[in-house]
């Protein structure tokens, strides 16, 4: 066996750590370096600790001082402190409910098997996945517990310490490296028995594993896409085979293809259908805004305006959730109906009124808001759409002496500002809450009773197989802040579609009944788990070369994966992103290693250095 250690020779005793911080600036990096530096943080949206990035990178610490002075990133200094995102919790002695008792007794530590815990939103997931690591740890083992997002760790593993005290490490991206040195030390020498973290904490060096967890499996965020690229619950499960231990995968909206398995016994099926403090799931009601239109021209409808001031006087709080940001989509010009566009970008701009200025959400160049129009120089210029932006005004309006706080990509810029933000409203500091998607999970606030989703639609309608998973998703999440506690919950959906299945099985909180519809739908089209979709993506500075290349690409599958559905090349959704083009290929593999040939193949004829390739399996 070979043993890696290092010795530190001169003890840290670091009190701050350098985080690096994206600003807004209209053109990119010359070097590739720089730009592979941006193209990253503009990706996993928080800031990273510079030593950090710089030794996950390879990079030198030349490109981000030339990044710092021609205005692409900021240095700053925080205090490290190991524990302060650890929120104040007791650990109160809490009975299981029968479904949670039923789960809990089914559970195998002796054996490999994977089990599936569906469990709607508030129905005491945690509390079953801290008894079966109690047993774990018990029976002299270990166990690791994975969450999907930076943002939902100080809640979890706040738990955790008031559970099992300092027996336990947290990984995650916000640790400096003396602390996540400290933290792996920690669990090389067996001073800990349980580990707590993001994605990347698949790989803590934990060993004689007696359980997994993967906590919201359904979260694309367990997937990193920028290099190195890896799947965390595809590693969970070769992690679980090599020490023989079970693998859960929770979740309150599971992935069809999960759920798919578990109802065909490749995985457990384990259910809890109801809340855990056995109050009902909160009572939807669907607003159709082509009704609602005919009289109100707001964004907000009517019965949701009512049910605002009256949660409001009651002092209740509420969530308003739009996912889009911004205070209008877009702007359009009423004579010639040109739409102002980003210029690197394949995209309209979208208008901020805090700053008066246009922006692209995928490259980050912004202009000076235009009253005149390019292309006719006509000055009858057009807001059309609505972001959280202008939600928030809307909301003001109507209540002007409620305290407001909007959460999206514009006010989150820095990572402590999101914990800012959970902790005012936790504290009760703020009575509506509007945001994006970064508020639709996680969130457990007792006084919340009402949530709005204010366009339903918008993920419906996107062009992948798996968009109405991600609506409903996105819709049952977020339905599920409210009614958390003792009070009663009130969702109100507003919809133009509202005859949709996906719209119909969230009113009910019917996850079966979405999936009995999905399936079939998958099923039709030979969509996951019927077959496994792999996209590939060809993307250069250079249209021509990128459609060649992606030609030469689909030419050599068709040779190889005969009995696969091969399309494309076609333009990408967002064709021009950045100055590069982009070509999607997508295959749909009813055969056996289809992607272990696509990544073989794929190096032998590539003869093309200024052509990126992206393979991504669903």
């Amino acid at each position: 066996n070979i043993i890696f250690d290092s010795i530190i020779k001169t003890k840290r005793k670091e009190k701050t750590k350098t985080m690096l911080h994206l600003l807004e600036n209209d053109s990119n990096p010359r070097s590739k370096q720089g730009l592979m530096v941006i193209n990253y943080l503009e990706e996993i949206k928080v800031d990273v600790e510079e030593d950090t990035l710089l030794l996950d990178s390879g990079i030198s610490k030349s490109v981000i001082d030339t990044l710092v002075k021609n205005g692409f990133v900021s240095r700053y200094e925080v205090d490290i402190n190991p524990k302060e995102d650890i929120i104040d919790v007791v650990d109160k002695e809490v009975s299981l409910n029968e479904y949670q008792l039923d789960c809990y007794k089914k559970m195998d530590l002796r054996q490999r098997k994977i089990y599936l815990l569906h469990g709607v939103t508030g129905s005491g997931k945690t509390e079953v996945y801290m008894r079966w690591i109690k047993d774990s740890i018990d029976s002299g083992k270990k166990a690791l517990m994975l969450v999907p997002e930076i943002s939902l760790t100080p809640q979890i593993t706040s738990l955790f310490y008031a559970r099992f005290k300092e027996n336990i490490a947290v990984l995650h991206s916000r640790l400096s490296m003396v602390e996540k040195y400290n933290e792996y030390k920690r669990i090389l020498n067996g001073d800990v028995k349980i580990v707590v973290g993001a994605r990347s904490a698949i790989f803590a060096p934990l060993d004689n594993l007696g359980i997994i967890i993967i906590d919201e499996c359904h979260e694309t965020s367990y997937k990193q896409t920028n290099n190195p690229k890896y799947d965390a619950i595809e590693l969970a499960k070769l992690r679980s085979i090599t020490y023989n231990c079970p693998l859960v995968l929770g979740s309150a909206t599971p992935d069809v293809k999960d759920y798919y398995k578990a109802i065909n016994g490749e995985y457990e099926l384990l259910t809890l259908p109801v809340r855990a403090n056995g109050n009902e799931l909160p009572k939807s009601y669907v607003v159709d805004m082509r009704e609602e239109l005919k009289n109100n021209k707001t964004p907000i409808s009517k019965l949701l305006k009512e049910s605002l001031i009256e949660c409001y006087n009651k002092k209740e709080q509420a969530i308003l959730f739009l996912n889009r940001r911004g205070y209008n989509t877009f702007v359009q010009c009423r004579s010639c109906g040109s739409v102002v566009k980003c210029p690197h970008c394949d995209v309209s701009l979208t208008y901020h009124s805090k700053t008066n200025t246009l922006k692209c959400h995928y490259c980050g160049f912004t202009r000076p808001n235009v009253s005149i129009c390019d292309t006719c120089k006509s000055d009858k210029i057009r807001f059309v759409g609505t972001g959280t932006e202008k939600i928030y005004e809307a909301v003001k309006n109507i209540l002007p002496e409620a305290r407001v706080l909007r959460v999206d990509m514009d006010t989150v810029s820095k990572i402590d500002d999101y914990k800012r933000f959970y902790d005012a409203f936790k504290n009760k500091d703020a009575d509506i809450l509007v945001g994006t998607q970064m508020i639709t999970k996680g969130l457990d606030f007792e006084n919340v009773t009402l949530v709005g989703v204010l366009n339903a639609d918008l993920a419906l309608h996107y062009p992948t197989f798996d968009a109405n998973q991600v609506a409903f998703n996105l819709i049952e999440q977020v339905s599920g802040r409210a009614g958390r506690a003792n009070l009663a919950g009130k969702v109100i959906i507003q919809t133009y579609d509202p005859n949709h299945y996906v719209i119909k099985a969230s009113v009910n909180h019917d996850y079966d009944g979405f999936y009995k519809k999905e399936i079939l739908f998958r099923q039709a089209s030979l969509m996951p788990p019927f077959s496994e979709v792999v996209n590939i993506e060809v993307s250069s500075e250079n249209k021509r070369m990128a459609l060649e290349e992606a030609n030469r690409i689909v030419f050599a599958l068709k040779q190889e994966a005969k009995k696969s559905i091969i399309l494309g090349p076609t333009e990408a959704y967002l064709f021009k992103k950045n100055d590069m083009y982009h070509y999607n290929i997508s295959i749909q593999a009813l055969e056996d290693k289809v992607l272990d040939k696509i990544l073989y193949l794929y190096p032998l004829y590539q003869d093309n250095n200024l052509v990126n390739v992206s393979i991504k399996r669903s």
